[in-house]
Order: structure tokens, then sequence, then C-alpha cells
């Protein structure tokens, strides 16, 4: 038997110095037995209206409630009460009564004058306590029992009407999560198994949706919306309905997201208990611009990535606690993937130097932390550099080794960077080389990721310049340093010379093919030179614009290769013969 509004009006009549004031006007829905329907909308829309003249208890100013085929106006109390059951919020009831007395007076509809019970009577009646998992309680005193448990016995004393609907005014308040759980799933089970309307009206709107068949919402408009949870949710109107300044709905997760006065953008797993988490510090994953903020699922744990710094985590607590005091605006942004994967495959089009492929290695690629740990690995990589070059000397083959590779991390980091406003995010685990019978090292970098400087044009700024210093030269270069240290003695600032000059060698080599970057380039070498290790290395100079070169401080010791003369950079060389060479390459400026 179905419940049926036909082109209703709830509200209240005209009374003495009071209009008619119609709450919710051309009502016309089903509730289905078998289904569990929720009514559910704003405070003040005119739920608790709704659910009374659906019960009786006042008329509808226009239109019918229809139980059945049969309008409830004109049904006699006793007989609309065998079939109609409500179940509304009632926080005082005879304490001293026990359960099996307060779900017995449901069979009152079906006793008669006397108002006795039966056995037939009885029966009923331990079967409704039974129906709703109450039966332990029956002989327990009201004053005894929990809300849960009171709403149980409430339900049971429904049931015990034997009606063909119930109507339940928040059944779930004063209840505990578990509680109203538990309560709903019962409703939803009775309806199903007893093939029962039940209507529920509740404020407890995700579990709602959750659990329920159908759903009524009454929007602030004073129109009545129905159809499944889904339907509702996916045309919008349950966020047009509650959606606030500090709360919205989230569809995909069906429950409400908080939004603090700043949202600020993050890049986030899928995962919807650390979205909520962060949520309430502020974080959202569609806030507007770019993200500032980048999370990982890292091992059991999480990875944070802020402002060129990464941060590990245990769990969601720690991390949500940790993003809750940030408050700097940060001069590094994560990188989307993709804009990594296209500048680094720009750059790459320069020379072999700024080559950096991106994947998972394959057979003969190795981890860069090889060479920093396995001296045989490095050890092999100088004795492979002394044969192409024709020397027996180690230190001259160790030198120009790490010449070299320091040209290979510098290349695609500085030439991601100033061609794009890009830093690739370079560590010895995520990087990895093979053997070449020639050229520069292959490397290869997985996970591929970076960091986009926030103001576009500001690579030269402290906080990239540190950076770019941290990751290249304090994160690969140095421990490169100490384990060529440990196969041959080299002085610690020839070392350093040599990175510098690499440096150098990366911004001629842009400045040759990319001559816009020029300028760039050469500011951000020159902060470079005058930071940590690289500080009194020698001296970026340019000579004329577009032709930068280095003059170095130390010797790097290629003159003592067979016929090799002296390098570029050599700090042996007169200065007038360098003003002469600079004037020949610069077309006679000097």
């Amino acid at each position: 038997m179905t419940l049926r509004l036909h082109d209703m009006c709830a509200g209240y009549p005209a009374r003495r110095g009071h209009r008619e004031r119609r709450v919710l006007d051309h009502l016309s829905t089903t509730a289905e037995p078998g289904e569990l329907t929720v009514l559910i909308g704003p405070n003040g829309s005119g739920k608790s209206t709704l659910l009374r003249t659906m019960a009786g208890l006042q008329p509808p100013l226009t239109g019918e409630v229809l139980i059945g085929e049969t309008a409830i106006g004109s049904v006699p109390p006793t007989e609309l009460a065998r079939r109609l059951a409500t179940v509304l919020t009632e926080r005082e009831l005879p304490p001293l009564l026990t359960a099996r007395e307060v779900a017995g007076l449901g069979r009152h509809p079906h006793t008669g004058f006397t108002g006795r019970l039966g056995p037939g009577d009885h029966a009923v009646v331990s079967w409704a306590l039974g129906a709703v998992n109450a039966a332990h309680l029956a002989e327990r005193q009201m004053s005894e029992l929990s809300d849960g448990e009171r709403q149980r016995v409430l339900i049971a004393r429904a049931l015990a009407q034997e009606p063909s609907a119930i109507l339940l005014d928040e059944p779930t308040a004063f209840l505990d999560v578990t509680s109203r759980v538990a309560l709903m799933g019962l409703l939803r089970g009775l309806a199903r198994e007893r093939g029962l309307v039940i209507v529920v009206s509740t404020h407890d709107l995700e579990l709602a949706l959750r659990v329920a068949d159908r759903a009524w919402l009454v929007g602030p408009d004073g129109i009545l919306r129905t159809g499944t949870p889904e339907e509702l949710t996916e045309r919008g109107l349950i966020g047009d309905s509650f959606d606030g300044e500090e709360l919205s709905f989230d569809r995909s997760a069906g429950v409400f997201m908080l939004h603090p006065a700043r949202a600020r953008p993050a890049r986030l797993p899928e995962d919807p208990l650390l979205t909520r988490a962060l949520a309430r510090e502020g974080w959202h994953p569609d806030a507007p611009g770019p993200a500032l903020l980048a999370i990982e699922h890292a091992g059991d744990g999480y990875e944070a990535a802020f402002d060129g710094r990464k941060h590990r985590f245990a769990s969601i607590a720690e991390l949500a606690a940790w993003a809750r005091h940030i408050d700097d605006e940060p001069a590094l942004l994560p990188a989307a993937p993709t804009a990594v994967t296209d500048a680094v495959a720009d750059v790459s089009t320069v020379s072999g130097y700024f080559e950096l492929e991106a994947g998972p290695p394959t057979d003969g690629w190795r981890p860069f932390s090889d060479l920093l740990a396995d001296a045989s690995a490095l050890k092999e990589r100088v004795d492979s550099v002394a044969v192409r070059l024709g020397t027996t000397e180690t230190r001259v083959a160790a030198s120009i080794l790490f010449q070299g590779l320091a040209a290979r991390v510098w290349s695609p980091a500085l030439g991601a960077l100033i061609a794009h406003d890009l830093l690739i995010d370079l560590t010895p685990h995520a990087l990895y080389w093979r053997s070449a019978p020639s050229g520069p090292l292959p490397l290869r970098a997985h996970p591929l990721n970076g960091w986009t400087v926030a103001r576009s044009g500001a690579a030269e700024s402290g906080r990239v310049v540190e950076v770019v210093y941290r990751d290249v030269v304090t994160g690969l270069l140095e421990p490169l340093a100490d384990a060529v240290g440990g196969i041959v003695k080299l002085a610690p600032g020839l070392l350093w010379g040599n990175a510098a000059s690499s440096l150098a060698g990366t911004v001629r080599a842009l400045a040759r093919n990319r001559s816009e970057l020029t300028g760039r380039a050469v500011a951000l070498a020159r902060d470079l030179l005058e930071t940590g290790l690289l500080k009194d290395t020698g001296e970026l100079a340019e000579p004329a614009p577009g032709h930068p070169f280095f003059v170095r401080r130390s010797c790097c010791l290629y003159y003592r290769l067979p016929e090799a003369g002296k390098c570029g950079d050599c700090a042996l060389i007169p200065t007038q013969t360098r003003r002469e060479q600079w004037a020949r390459q610069t077309g006679g400026t000097s």
C-alpha cells in the first residue's frame, strides 16, 4: 500500500490576526512499499510541517494525502492508526514502564473498549521487539535505556500497530554514530522484509544518502524534488540546497567538505580520508590556481612537496598537523608531470650534455648512487676516461671525469630552469646512468618530477638559487667529489673549479644555441658562483654581449694530457693572450 501526495499544500490556515501561510505547495509524489524514503532539507524548509500533514496531525490546505487509494482525512482515527504509525521525537516517556509495556501501547488500535491485550496481542508485541533487536530489553524500564535503545522500543511500538506505513521524525537525533548507522540500517531492513512504506525525516544527510532507496528533498525555494540519492546528487540538487560559504557537498565522495576562509590549491592522490583531513586545514584539490602543495603515497606513509622541499610523514594526522602551519607563499610550485617532460624534451635538443631520458630503468641502467657508493664502479669510469684520453695519470682522468659528470647534471637542470622556469628534481636515487662507447654519459630520471618557478622569469631569485645549489652541488656533486677523493688525491679547489667550469660551459652552450636566453643564463651562473663551494672558483666574464667566458682560479690538469695544451678556461693563460682569444671569438671586441 503506497503513501501518496496528490497536488497537496502543507501549511497553516488563516486564524484571527494571521493570514493563511503556505509552507509547501503543489506536492505530488509517492512513497512505495519496500523502500526506505528519506525526507531531507535545510532547517526551516518545512520538513516537520510536511511530516505532520502526512501523519494526519494537521490537515492539508489543498490537495490530499492518500494511503492506498483513500484520503487520510476520510479515515476514522482508529482505522488510520492501524494503517499509519508515527515515531516522533519524544524525549519524555513514562520512566517506570517497561519496554514491553511501551511497545504494547501500539496494540491499542486493535484492543477494543477495554484496552486489554490478549494472547495474540502479546505475540505481536514480542514479534515487534524481536524485529528491532530489542527483545532483550523487554523487561527493563525505559529510564534504564540508552537513547538508541529507546528509539528501538518506539519503533517496536509503531510495528505493533501492524501498519502499512511508518513516519519517523528525526529518529537518529541524540544518537552516537554507531547507533545512527544501526538504526537506519534497521529501518531499511524493515521496509524491505515487511513490505512497509517508511518515510524518515532526518538532518543526518550523508548517512541518509548512503542507505535510502529514495530521497525527498525540500529545497530552500520550497519545491519538493524526488529521486534516488544518486539522481539528486548528479543533478547538483544536494549542493544547491546545502552548500554555503564554508561547506559544500562533494558529489563523488558523497560527503560535505569544509571551505575555510582561504582555500589553497593542492595536488592530492585518490585518498578520501587524506582529502578530508587537508580540507580542514584549507587545502583543496579543486581550489583555483596552480597547486602550491603536492602529496603522494610513499610506502606506508606520505611525501609532501612544498616550495622546493620534500617531507615524509608516517600518518595523515602528522601530515595534516604540518600542513596547518604552512603560511608562506612559495617561490617554487610542484610542476605538472607533463610540464617537466616537455621542458626536458625541449632542452635536450641543445646538445648531448642536455639530454635526459624519462622512464623507469631497464637493462643496463644503473643508479647514479652507484657512482657515489661503489668505488669499483667509479674507478671503472675513471679508467675508461684514461684510456679514451691516452693517459696513465689517474689524477688527470679523475679530474676530467668529474668535470664531465658535473656538466651532465648542470646542463639539463639549468637548461630547463632558464628556458622554462622549471627546476628538475634531481636526486641520486631518481637518476640512472649507463655506459656508452663515447660522448656524454647517458642519464635517465625516474620519477621525473620538478618545480615551477612561481613568478615567471624569476629564475634568479635567492630561493631558486638555493634549491639549484642544494640539488646539484650538495645532492650530487659534493658526494661525487668525496667519492673521487676516495680513489685519487685531488685538491678540493681543483674539483670545485671543474664544477664551476662545467657550469660556465652550460651557459656558453645555451648562448650559442638559444641566444635569447644568454642574459638569464649569465645572471643565474654568476649568482651560483657566489654560493658555497663555488665561491672564489673563478669569474664569469662577458667581454662582449652574448659571449660569456669563464676565467678559473685553479688548474684542471688538462695540460698534462699528451699534446693537449691548455683548456679554454685555464688559469695559466696570460692575461694578454686571453684578451686576444676573446677578441678573435667575439669579432674584435676585447
